[in-house]
């Protein structure tokens, strides 16, 4: 099955390290032990059948330094609320507009989206976010009013995927936009982390227009 493609911004301090290598809402309450998937003796078994790549996602989300994954989800939902807020703003007749035209206004602004939650995870308010963040993924993303896929995939340099869960999610209402005008684009937006062997290696996120979910905008960790 294809996987749509991820618009990935690299830092300029990572992008040579990459060249070398080879090809808000409130945090939904953490399932019981007995209930989560993979629970029980063995954590990466079910019945003595290997877990799905949803379930190995979650054990890795749940075994992630709590505070390193809290700034980082929160840095991605910044980026998404950033993006969306602008590109909101730029849109004077949604009607006029179409799926391509969005995509087209969410690239443009992508990039400063991304530098400005980079820059965000050095302020004493994040840090402190970051510390008081329960995160696990957010089961009340999946559902209305946010419909935010449940998973997505990460492409890494050497051909492998990194495995994504939704963490946060947002109406994706522009902050600044006139009142009860802050939908006209975007119904929500849904940030993921992004894991592979144990590790937090992204940040992605998704957002979900009145034709559906966009494609993945995602950055190296």
């Amino acid at each position: 099955m294809l996987v749509p493609a991820c618009t990935i911004h690299l830092r300029p301090a990572d992008r040579d390290e990459i060249e070398d290598e080879p090809a808000e809402s409130e945090p939904a309450e953490r399932p019981d032990e007995d209930s989560e998937p993979g629970g029980g003796p063995e954590a990466d078994e079910v019945d003595n059948e290997p877990l799905s790549p949803e379930e190995q996602a979650y054990e890795e989300l749940l075994n992630v330094d709590p505070q390193e994954l809290a700034l980082k989800t929160m840095a991605t939902s910044y980026a998404a609320v950033m993006v969306a807020s602008v590109v909101e703003s730029q849109v004077l007749d949604p009607a006029a507009i179409d799926e391509a035209a969005i995509a087209s206004l969410i690239e443009q602004v992508e990039p400063a989206g991304w530098d400005a939650a980079y820059a965000w995870m050095e302020t004493p308010e994040a840090v402190t976010l970051a510390a008081n963040d329960g995160i696990y993924p957010n089961f009340a993303c999946f559902d209305e009013p946010y419909a935010c896929p449940q998973t997505t995939e990460f492409p890494l340099n050497n051909s492998e995927q990194a495995f994504c869960m939704v963490t946060h999610c947002g109406d994706a209402q522009c902050p600044w936009c006139p009142w009860g005008l802050g939908n006209l684009v975007f119904k929500s937006w849904c940030a993921y982390g992004c894991l592979k062997h144990g590790s937090l290696v992204a940040g992605a996120y998704i957002l979900v227009s009145r034709f559906g979910p966009g494609d993945r905008h995602c950055t190296y960790w």
